[in-house]
């Protein structure tokens, strides 16, 4: 199935230390996966500035789960070539995988809903940190809990009436609640810090369809375009890529009316998936004629170490 490169740009106003750097996260030429006789998708050509958020929208079927997880170094291309964060894929597939964050994709990393708040982030904080340290501490377990809440708070803040606040207004994270019994949007932004828990370069999100209501999707985006991790020392803005089928609510965020678009928002790159792609809309967010205290973005505690261990062997490639 052939890919159109229709790409749009929304230009970060005013937010210059997160303005995409010259170096591409990603660049692709020509990438095919075939699954046996199944062509997943093939001939795909687009690139990716650094600290911008790239979504990769197409009906089922056109492989853009597939084609997030090549990006993320989980999937080998049958054919063309692929670089990510300066990495030749897939020689480098390694320590992509080891720069590479990955969230709502419940075959790669999967929220346990049998699990408490607490013992899911404790779990998470334990893997990401140093081999020689048994357990996270309940200080650390604490505060990643509080992230999350305080960027679904500064969300619901920045949305006023807009129906996006009433899912947001009952989605708090409570750290003795099962993961399944929190709110949709909730399991969402927890999954997103967590994987932004070993200060990756990119975050690669799955699937943002799968939140059902159009005021969960708006939270969504708008997550996607203000969430920061902590950053390293000599790292760039971090890249977002996302998959969708339907990009409407993310145009309804950066409709230059809402008031999320005040907020500062980083860059969006739209790589439209199939044999006739949706027309694009350029929406450029606005400068506040008078600038106000923007919301902070919630920033993750850093681990320890640095460290995060190769991560698990590719799946089997999924189509959507």
């Amino acid at each position: 199935m052939k890919s159109k490169d229709i790409m749009t740009l929304f230009p970060l106003a005013h937010r210059p230390e997160l303005l995409p750097d010259a170096s591409a996260a990603v660049v692709a030429d020509g990438l095919t996966l075939q699954a046996g006789k199944r062509t997943v998708f093939e001939g795909v050509s687009f690139g990716v500035p650094s600290g911008v958020l790239a979504v990769l929208a197409g009906p089922s079927g056109t492989g853009r789960t597939a084609l997030a997880l090549a990006l993320a170094g989980r999937l080998a291309p049958s054919g063309g070539r692929l670089s990510v964060l300066g990495r030749d894929l897939p020689r480098g597939a390694g320590a992509v995988r080891r720069r590479v964050g990955i969230a709502g994709n419940p075959t790669v990393a999967p929220l346990d809903e049998t699990l408490t708040v607490r013992h899911h982030v404790a779990e998470a904080l334990t893997l990401a940190g140093p081999w020689w340290k048994p357990s996270a501490s309940h200080r650390q377990v604490d505060r990643t809990i509080s992230a999350a809440n305080d960027l679904l708070g500064a969300l619901e803040d920045a949305f006023g009436d807009d129906p996006a606040a009433t899912s947001l207004r009952q989605a708090r994270l409570h750290r003795g609640e099962l993961i399944r019994d929190a709110a949709p949007v909730a399991r969402f932004t927890l999954s997103l810090l967590l994987a932004l828990v070993p200060s990756p370069d990119m975050l690669v999100v799955d699937d943002v369809d799968q939140l059902r209501t159009v005021g969960e999707r708006r939270a969504a985006w708008a997550a996607l375009l203000t969430v920061e991790r902590t950053a390293r020392a000599g790292s760039g803005p971090l890249t977002v890529i996302a998959t969708c089928q339907d990009r409407r609510e993310l145009d309804d965020v950066l409709d230059t009316t809402h008031r999320v678009s005040a907020l500062p928002l980083r860059p969006v790159v739209v790589q439209a998936l199939g044999p006739e792609p949706a027309p694009a809309t350029h929406v450029t967010p606005p400068v506040p004629a008078t600038p106000a205290t923007p919301a902070t973005p919630a920033t993750l505690p850093a681990p320890a170490t640095p460290a995060m261990s190769a991560l698990s062997p590719a799946p089997t490639p999924e189509t959507r």
